[in-house]
C-alpha cells in the first residue's frame, strides 16, 4: 500500500514539496518514478516505520519526502524480482532499465553522446565446481577448503607438479625498498602468499603505511605482480583479520561465475590460477613441508625476507564455461550553465552477486546495503539536484552514473576509466557511494584514505557545517580505499572520495550479511544516516559545481602524477582555494 499512497500523493497533490534549498521538485518527474517502482514489484506491500530525524544543519536539507522516494529505490532494486543484479543476467536488464528511466524522467541528458548506456564487453567465467587441488601428499576440496579461478580465456587450466615457493607477501615495492621476487624466477610455478602486506603485520608505522593497508596489500595488485614474475599460479593464504572478511566471503566471490574484461591476447598474460587457500590448508601444507607457518608469517613481515621454496608439488585441472557479451555502465547528466565541459560526478555500483543453486535451491544476493542503498542514494540525489537548477543552474556539469562488474574487480569503473566520455583531465571530482548508513543518524563521517586529496578538507568543511566530526576509518588494514570503483578513477589521476558504511552502525553485517544471501532491504531501517550522509554529499556536489576550484592530490603518488601529466597547470597541493580554506572552522579528527 505505501508505493500506492506514494503515487496518489505525487499525482492527486498540486504539489509535491521536497526540501532542497526551498524547491519544489517536478510532480511528473517524481509520478514517473513512483510508476515504475509500482512496475518493478508488482503489489508488493512494503512497511514505512516512522523515520529518525537526523540533525543536519547543512546548506542542502534532505526532507521526508525525499526519504520516502529514496525507501521506494532501494526497495525496488533489492527485491527477489532484481535476482541479485548480476551482471549479464535478466537482473541487469531490469536495472539498467530502471536507472535510464528514471535518469530520463529527471530530465537529464544522456553521459555517452546519445546514449544513457556504455558497453563493457566482458567474458563470463563459470569454473567447474568439482575441482580439486593436491599438494604435496594432501588433496583439497574446492571451497571449503580453497579457491581457484581464471581470467584466461581458456577452456581448459592444467596445473601439474608445479613447485611451490612461498613468497612472503608478493611485492615489489621500489619506493619501500622491498621485492619478495628478488633474485628469484618463478615461471611456470606456483607461489604462495600471506594477504595484506608487511605494515599490518609489523604495527611499524615506518614500514610502508603501518597499519593502514597500501594497494601492494590488495589481492588484485597480488595477482597482477605475480603475472609481472611470470608465475602460473597463486594461492593467497586467507585469514579474516589482514583480509577483512571472513572466508565466506571468499568462497561465495571466487567459486561461482566471475566476470572479466578481455584484452587483444585473451589474458594470457595474465596469471594461470588466481586462488586463495584456507588457513587450515596452509598451516596442513606448510607442516608437510616441514615449515613452522607462524614463524615465516613473522619473518615475512621483516626487511631482508628471502623467499623458501616449500619442496612439494601443485596439481590443478578444472574446466571453465565462457560466454561473451556486454553489460552496460549506465550514466546521464545534468549540463553545467558555464563549464560544461568540466564534471563534477556521482557515482554509485548497480552490481551484486546475482544468484546461485545451492542444495538445490535458488539463493538470491540481493545485495541491499552493497549497495542497492548507494544508487538509491545517487537518484535520490539526482531528483534534488534537479530541482534546485531549475531555479539556479549549475555552472558545471554533474553527472550521475552506475557502473557494472564493481563486485569482481571494478571492471565496468576501469572500462570507463580507460574509455571515458570526456578527458579525465575534464573531470573535476569523483564521489562514490558505495554502502549507506541505513540505520540512525551519527555525529561522525567516516574518511577512507587519509592524507590523499584536497577533498578530504573538503568533507571536513562540510561535515562542520553539520555538526559533525570527521572520523578516520577504524579498519585501514582493510584497504577500503583501495576496493571500490572510484579507485578506477584515481588511478587515472581524478580526484576522487568514497563514502562507505558497510557494518559501521550494525556490527553483524560484515560477519553475517556482507556478501551473503541476508543482505536483504529491511523496512525498519530509520534511514537517520542516510538523511545526513545525502545532505553531505549533495551539498559537496553543489560547491563543487558552482565554484571554480579544482581538487588535487596531496600525497606523492601514482594518482598525483597522472594528473599533473593531464593538467600541468594544475597548483601544488595547499595552493588550491578549496571551501575547507575559506571555512571558520574545521571538524576535528577522531
Amino acid at each position: 500500500m505505501i508505493i500506492r499512497q506514494f503515487i496518489q500523493k505525487v499525482c492527486f497533490t498540486s504539489s509535491f514539496t521536497v526540501r532542497t534549498s526551498s524547491l519544489t521538485t517536478s510532480k511528473s518527474g517524481l509520478m514517473a518514478f513512483a510508476l515504475l517502482a509500482l512496475a518493478s514489484i508488482g503489489s508488493a506491500s512494503v512497511a514505512l516505520p516512522a523515520l529518525a530525524q537526523a540533525d543536519t544543519p547543512s546548506t542542502l536539507a534532505i526532507s521526508d519526502s525525499d526519504l520516502d522516494l529514496y525507501r521506494t529505490h532501494v526497495s525496488t532494486l533489492a527485491s527477489d524480482k532484481f535476482e541479485g543484479r548480476g551482471p549479464l543476467s535478466a537482473g541487469e536488464t531490469l536495472t539498467v532499465n530502471y536507472l535510464v528511466e528514471a535518469y530520463k524522467a529527471l530530465g537529464l541528458k544522456p553521459a555517452f553522446g546519445d546514449s544513457y548506456t556504455q558497453p563493457v564487453p566482458l567474458a563470463k567465467i563459470t569454473p567447474s565446481s568439482d575441482m580439486a587441488l593436491t599438494l604435496g601428499q594432501h588433496t583439497f576440496a574446492g571451497g571449503s577448503a580453497f579457491t581457484a579461478r581464471t581470467q584466461r580465456i581458456v577452456k581448459d587450466i592444467t596445473l601439474k607438479n608445479s613447485d611451490v615457493i612461498f613468497v612472503g607477501y608478493g611485492i615489489n615495492a621500489p619506493e619501500y625498498n622491498w621485492n619478495d621476487y628478488a633474485g628469484l624466477d618463478v615461471k611456470g610455478k606456483t607461489v604462495v602468499m600471506l594477504v595484506n602486506d608487511p605494515g599490518f603485520a609489523s604495527k611499524d608505522p615506518d614500514l610502508f603505511q603501518g597499519n593502514a593497508m597500501t594497494y601492494y596489500g590488495r589481492w588484485t595488485y597480488k595477482y597482477e605482480e605475480a603475472a609481472r614474475q611470470g608465475a602460473e599460479a597463486v594461492f593467497i593464504v586467507h585469514e579474516t583479520m589482514p583480509a577483512g572478511y571472513g572466508w565466506g566471503v571468499v568462497e561465495n566471490s571466487n567459486s561461482n561465475t566471475k566476470f572479466t574484461l578481455v584484452d587483444n591476447n585473451k589474458n594470457l598474460s595474465q596469471v594461470g590460477v588466481m586462488g586463495w587457500l584456507h588457513l587450515n590448508t596452509a598451516r596442513t601444507v606448510f607442516e608437510q613441508a616441514g615449515l613452522d607457518y607462524a614463524a615465516l608469517k613473522e619473518q615475512a613481515s621483516t626487511p631482508g625476507f628471502k623467499p623458501i621454496p616449500m619442496k612439494v608439488k601443485a596439481s590443478l585441472t578444472f574446466s571453465n564455461t565462457i560466454t561473451h557479451a556486454q553489460s552496460l555502465n549506465v550514466a546521464a547528466i545534468l549540463p553545467g550553465a558555464s563549464a560544461a565541459d568540466e564534471w563534477v560526478m556521482l557515482h554509485a555500483h548497480w552490481d551484486h552477486l546475482g544468484k546461485s543453486e545451492k542444495n538445490g535451491k535458488t539463493v538470491i544476493y540481493n545485495g541491499a546495503v552493497d549497495n542497492a542503498s548507494g544508487v538509491a542514494g545517487v537518484l535520490t540525489l539526482a531528483n534534488n539536484l534537479v530541482a534546485q537548477s531549475e531555479q539556479t543552474p549549475f555552472e558545471r556539469t554533474l553527472m550521475f552514473s552506475a557502473f557494472t562488474a564493481e563486485e569482481t574487480g571494478l571492471l565496468g569503473a576501469d572500462h570507463f576509466a580507460k574509455n571515458p566520455p570526456i578527458p579525465t583531465a575534464n573531470m573535476v571530482a569523483f564521489l562514490n557511494i558505495d554502502g549507506m548508513n541505513v540505520n540512525n543518524a551519527v555525529d561522525y563521517i567516516l574518511q577512507y584514505g587519509e592524507g590523499y586529496s584536497s577533498l578530504e578538507d573538503d568533507l571536513s568543511a562540510t561535515a562542520a557545517a553539520q555538526g559533525r566530526s570527521v572520523k578516520l576509518d577504524p579498519r585501514p588494514q582493510n584497504g577500503l580505499f583501495f576496493r571500490s570503483d572510484h579507485f578506477a578513477l584515481a588511478r587515472q589521476g581524478v580526484p576522487s572520495l568514497l563514502f562507505m558504511s558497510l557494518g559501521d552502525t550494525d556490527p553483524n553485517f560484515i560477519a553475517n550479511r556482507y556478501h551473503k544471501a541476508d543482505d536483504d532491504y529491511l523496512p525498519s531501517w530509520t534511514l537517520g544516516g542516510v538523511q545526513q550522509d545525502l545532505a553531505l554529499i549533495g551539498t559537496m556536489m553543489s560547491n563543487l559545481a558552482n565554484g571554480q576550484q579544482w581538487p588535487v592530490w596531496k600525497r606523492d603518488s601514482d594518482f598525483k602524477k597522472k594528473r599533473l601529466i593531464d593538467r600541468p597547470e594544475a597548483p601544488a597541493a595547499g595552493l588550491v582555494e578549496t571551501a575547507a580554506e575559506t571555512a571558520e572552522s574545521e571538524a576535528p579528527k577522531q
